[in-house]
């Protein structure tokens, strides 16, 4: 199988250290950290490379998306917690945090998990509906969408690259004849083509043929 059960995941994730909106205060820190940050997606990616093996061939099967997704969207929903809104005759207002609105306006809470929650065909008639809404909940899974992108091409560059040192890179060494023989093989591919196409500068084949038997009697000759 391409791809492997992958153990289920707990109720709240695992938070790092450094999710929480870590800065460094000098430079080793932010060395030690960024090493580490970066040696962590590491293990994330060969983890994805041992739950579905073919990942690199055939790109993230949808299950394993959907559970990526959701982790994703954990952190997501910790960097951006949401925005509130005052509704006032289908306009969707915005109101800055802490900021009072008076008693019995409505007012309305967006977040990544609010988004979400809409399957492509609620947020579809969600547009002719209440097209205001509709605006805010599009911006919202544009940019989840565009942040999970980011994070998934991540891990598949790690694995991109480490597939790559694994090959042996072994130099082509070719002598004066051989590369020789490859280019004049060269020109006749190029006579043709051009032949074919009705170039009337490119020489008839017995000619070329000629002068590359010339060529090499020349070389030949004592």
């Amino acid at each position: 199988m391409a791809t492997r059960q992958a153990p289920a995941a707990p109720a709240a994730p695992v938070t790092p250290a450094a999710a929480a909106g870590y800065m460094p205060t000098n430079l080793r820190d932010a060395a030690y950290m960024g090493a580490h940050s970066s040696e962590t997606l590491g293990s994330c990616a060969k983890f994805l490379l041992h739950v579905q093996p073919n990942v690199l061939e055939a790109g993230i099967a949808e299950d394993n998306l959907k559970q990526l997704r959701s982790g994703w969207e954990a952190r997501y929903s910790e960097l951006h917690s949401g925005q509130r809104y005052m509704v006032k005759e289908g306009k969707y207002i915005p109101i800055e945090d802490k900021a009072e609105v008076s008693q019995g306006t409505e007012t309305a809470f967006f977040t990544i998990g609010t988004a979400t929650a809409y399957t492509q065909q609620a947020f579809g008639k969600l547009k002719s509906e209440e097209p205001e809404k509709h605006a805010i909940v599009k911006q919202w899974r544009e940019a989840f969408q565009k942040y999970c992108s980011n994070r998934a091409n991540e891990m598949l560059a790690i694995l991109r690259r480490a597939e790559a040192a694994k090959e042996p890179r072994t130099r082509k060494t070719n002598d004066w004849i051989q590369s020789a023989a490859e280019l004049f093989q060269k020109m006749k591919d190029q006579r043709k083509n051009k032949h074919s196409k009705g170039d009337t500068t490119a020489p008839a084949e017995a000619k070329l043929l000629a002068a590359i038997a010339a060529f090499y009697a020349a070389l030949n000759a004592e």
